[in-house]
C-alpha cells in the first residue's frame, strides 16, 4: 500500500512539473512569440489603455521612448492588434502594437547606482543611476552588454528591469 502511494505521488509530481514548464512556455496566439517577453515603446508618446481598443480610457501616458515593457497577453479584433503589457512600476494595461518595438531596453529600477564593467567581472568603468534607460545589446551568463549615450559596458542582469533571469540573447 505504501509503494502505491509513492507511485501516485511521483506520477502527480511528474505531471505537475511538466504542466508548469508548459505554462512557462506560452506563445501568443497572434504572433507566435513567447509570452511573457520584453519589448519597448517605439515613440516618445504612447498611451496605456484600460482595454484593447482606442475607445477605452487612457490609464497612463508615456512621454519617453524606449521604456521597456513586458508583454503578458495579445489580442486581435478585425486585424487591430493589441498587447497587454506591464511596466517596471507594475502598471498594467493595453497598447496598440504600432507603438511597440522589439528593440531591447532596460531601466535602472533600484534607487542606488549600478556598476558598469569593461567586461563581465573585469574592471569597473562607471555607474548608472536610478531611472536611466539602457540599450541592451546582448545577454549571456547573467551579464548584459549595454549602451547608454555613447558609452558601452557590461552589467549584471539582476541590476535592472528588462530581462528575465538567466536570459541569453545576441
Amino acid at each position: 500500500m505504501q509503494i502505491n502511494k509513492i507511485k501516485v505521488f511521483l506520477i502527480l509530481l511528474f505531471i505537475s512539473i511538466n504542466f508548469s514548464s508548459f505554462a512557462n512556455n506560452k506563445v501568443g496566439e497572434i504572433t507566435g512569440k513567447k509570452i511573457p517577453r520584453f519589448v519597448s515603446i517605439k515613440n516618445s508618446e504612447a498611451n496605456l489603455r484600460i482595454g484593447p481598443n482606442r475607445d477605452y480610457p487612457i490609464k497612463l501616458k508615456y512621454i519617453r521612448e524606449n521604456i521597456p515593457l513586458m508583454v503578458i497577453d495579445e489580442f486581435e479584433f478585425y486585424g487591430d492588434q493589441w498587447r497587454k503589457v506591464l511596466d517596471h512600476d507594475d502598471n498594467e494595461g493595453w497598447m496598440h502594437r504600432s507603438l511597440l518595438s522589439n528593440n531591447r531596453y532596460g531601466i535602472v529600477k533600484d534607487k542606488t547606482f549600478i556598476e558598469v564593467f569593461l567586461a563581465p567581472n573585469k574592471r569597473l568603468i562607471g555607474k548608472i543611476g536610478y531611472g536611466n534607460i539602457i540599450k541592451i545589446n546582448k545577454c549571456e551568463d547573467s551579464w548584459c552588454k549595454i549602451k547608454i549615450d555613447n558609452y558601452t559596458g557590461w552589467i549584471k542582469n539582476t541590476d535592472f528591469w528588462g530581462v528575465f533571469d538567466n536570459e541569453n540573447f545576441d
